[in-house]
């Protein structure tokens, strides 16, 4: 994402002082972000991202990184942890320079993260660097961004489009289609409006969503929901009835039936077994999606039909 934006030839060098805006938070508390790209992470308990596209929830492990503006708090959890990494395009261009990165590869592309302990680790360690930290100092403790972005890499080379700009666009737009399905996810379908948002018919934007994240549309709103009643199970005194409601399903049956299937057990026995160890809570997570299953058909070229306003389309850097 951070390469496709355009940054003028009087500001393409930020000054030797250029930082990156770090927070690490305990407990209670928030954190504002205006235009830019922030790595959201939540280390303990959970947080909350909230984005033009709606609000939802990170659990303890998740990492995301988002287009602000943004507001990150903490979440319903006591003991919550987070912190962010927050930057304009010149100051990420900038400082992913620093670490000899190619022109063609300084970018973080927003989406899902899939850290491992160390790297989640060594993200917490930047983030309580504190204040506005030199972005060489960041980017070192962070270390080379595309080798923990990897499998987002591969997605944006599922997309269409005549270049990679183009693709790096495309898949930064169908993030944002994704995160408005996440956020209302318990309102109803609103697949219209995402495909709006990346500017693809309803059929088009299925065909090609599927095909970038291994995943169709109705998968991934599903997963929502039963994740978002996971959290209602968990930090909620509901009623199963009222969670599967609140979590967007259309009757306590239809729940209950999903649930099962994806956790391998009751909702009700979940609550019991999460109150009384909540290491078990990890043992009961579904896989995610692999790279296997999201690799693509042999297809025709589809070409980028986004029409980008004038504001909008700008030049590589």
């Amino acid at each position: 994402m951070f390469a496709s934006q355009w940054v003028p030839g009087g500001q393409a060098r930020p000054a030797a002082a250029a930082t990156l805006q770090c927070r690490h938070v305990n407990g209670p508390g928030d954190w504002v972000g205006g235009p830019g790209w922030v790595v959201v992470a939540c280390f303990d308990g959970s947080a909350e991202i909230r984005t033009a596209e709606g609000q939802w929830a990170l659990a303890a492990g998740e990492v995301q990184v988002v287009e602000g503006p943004v507001v990150v708090c903490a979440g319903r959890v006591a003991g919550s942890a987070w912190g962010v990494v927050a930057g304009g395009p010149a100051e990420w261009i900038w400082a992913l320079g620093e670490l000899g990165l190619p022109p063609a590869r300084r970018f973080v592309p927003t989406g899902d993260y899939r850290l491992t302990s160390d790297q989640l680790g060594r993200l917490r360690a930047a983030c309580m660097l504190g204040g506005s930290v030199p972005a060489r100092r960041v980017m070192e403790t962070l270390g080379d961004p595309t080798r923990w972005s990897a499998h987002l890499i591969e997605q944006i080379g599922r997309c269409p489009g005549r270049s990679a700009s183009q693709r790096r666009r495309v898949h930064a737009r169908l993030q944002r289609a994704r995160n408005l399905l996440r956020a209302r996810c318990s309102q109803g379908r609103h697949t219209r409006q995402a495909a709006a948002v990346v500017g693809y018919t309803v059929g088009h934007f299925q065909r090609i969503f599927h095909r970038v994240f291994g995943e169709t549309v109705q998968g991934f709103v599903l997963g929502r929901r039963l994740e978002l009643a996971r959290q209602l199970l968990e930090g909620t005194r509901l009623s199963i009835g009222d969670v599967g409601l609140s979590a967007g399903f259309e009757s306590r049956w239809a729940f209950a039936r999903q649930f099962r299937q994806r956790y391998g057990v009751t909702a009700g026995v979940f609550r019991r077994q999460a109150a009384l160890d909540p290491a078990w809570i990890a043992s009961a997570q579904p896989p995610l999606p692999t790279s296997a299953r999201a690799a693509p058909r042999r297809t025709a070229f589809v070409p980028n039909v986004i029409a980008y306003p004038d504001a909008v389309r700008q030049p590589a850097a």
